[in-house]
């Protein structure tokens, strides 16, 4: 991968700050220092500088003023370049557990529907970063290479149990006093390293999807099985722009707290459509009744929901069943899509 020439750089009075960038990030931009062979690459990358970036100028919050200027402006651009890219999409929503172990029941199955998603035209969205969101940009990138392709990807992703788990569940455990904790680089550069080398092989024939992370949790790194990356600073903006733009549904995985947040937000989205628009699916993969018991959601979204529970809401027991929610419901979605995402796009 070669460094992407137009991801500029800017420096303001107030410190280090991305300029506008006038197209969404490719992986290779935001990895530009990437090297297989040395295991302290990443922290020059233009991704983890920005982060440590972003924690030392205040976070969420920027301590000044044109700190929080340039971020949004960043993010302004960010959502412009986003719009243009899903406006005539299939756009739909994979959603799921940061910490899903690669190799699991339900990476394998987020991957399945994603590849299978992709063979038939549907644009995969996800919040960009490892677990379920790594399993369905997998499937997504190999979707024009087979099935053989994709066993084999999965096979290798989760060939070495050491490197399963993604290993930083908080940005504590990867800086200290302001500065990358050495040992952490060599293990988060073990962990990216065989997605790396798969993203490299597929780079000539990979499937479309957008990854839409934020550096706010900018310990978790955007994954490179995406062939574009809408990366903001603002995580508010990211995560309902991520919802509002998957018009033909959002499907969710086994997650926690913030698969928990995004599904109600959808439903809230769902709630007050207007009245020209329909419903877009909220499709729940149930895989060991996840989501029917450990987290029962469904009584609360039937009470939302009422007569209409079953026209928004659909429960699948494997990832054949998730695709065909998505599937049978989209010749009606498509009627009003185009009109709906105008809307959005321009509120």
């Amino acid at each position: 991968m070669t460094g992407q020439e137009d991801a500029e750089r800017s420096i303001s009075d107030s410190g280090f700050v991305l300029a506008p960038p006038d197209r969404l990030y490719l992986p290779s931009a935001l990895y530009d220092t990437w090297d297989a062979e040395d295991a302290l690459s990443l922290e020059r990358s233009l991704d983890l500088r920005t982060y440590l970036a972003t924690l030392a100028q205040g976070q969420p919050t920027a301590r000044s003023r044109g700190i929080g200027n340039g971020r949004a402006l960043h993010d302004a651009a960010i959502s412009f370049s986003l719009a243009a890219r899903v406006v005539d999409a299939r756009s739909v929503g994979i959603l799921g557990g940061h910490g899903e172990r690669r190799g699991s029941e339900t990476y394998e199955a987020v991957a399945h529907v994603a590849y299978a998603l992709s063979q038939q035209e549907f644009t995969i969205l996800t919040g960009g970063g490892p677990g379920a969101m790594e399993a369905a940009h997998l499937g997504a990138r190999y979707a024009p290479l087979g099935d053989a392709a994709l066993a084999d990807a999965l096979a290798r992703i989760s060939s070495d149990p050491k490197l399963r788990h993604f290993p930083f569940p908080h940005g504590t455990d990867l800086i200290v006093d302001g500065a990358y904790v050495p040992s952490a680089m060599v293990e988060l550069h073990a962990w990216m390293k065989p997605a790396m080398e798969l993203a490299l092989e597929s780079e000539a024939k990979a499937g479309a999807s957008v990854g839409i992370p934020t550096w706010l949790y900018g310990h978790e790194p955007a994954t490179p099985f995406a062939t574009e990356h809408a990366k903001y600073f603002e995580n508010s903006i990211r995560e309902e722009g991520l919802l509002t733009l998957a018009i033909y549904g959002a499907i969710y995985a086994p997650g926690g707290s913030g698969t928990l947040e995004e599904i109600f937000e959808d439903a809230n989205q769902n709630f007050y459509v207007p009245p020209t628009e329909g419903l877009s699916p909220m499709v729940f993969l149930d895989i060991d009744e996840y989501w029917s018991k450990r987290f029962p959601v469904f009584p609360v979204l039937r009470a939302l929901f009422g007569d209409r529970f079953d026209e928004v809401v659909a429960i699948a027991k494997t990832a054949d069943e998730a695709v065909g929610a998505i599937v049978d419901r989209a010749p009606d979605i498509a009627k009003w899509a185009a009109a709906a995402v105008d809307r959005k796009l321009r509120a």
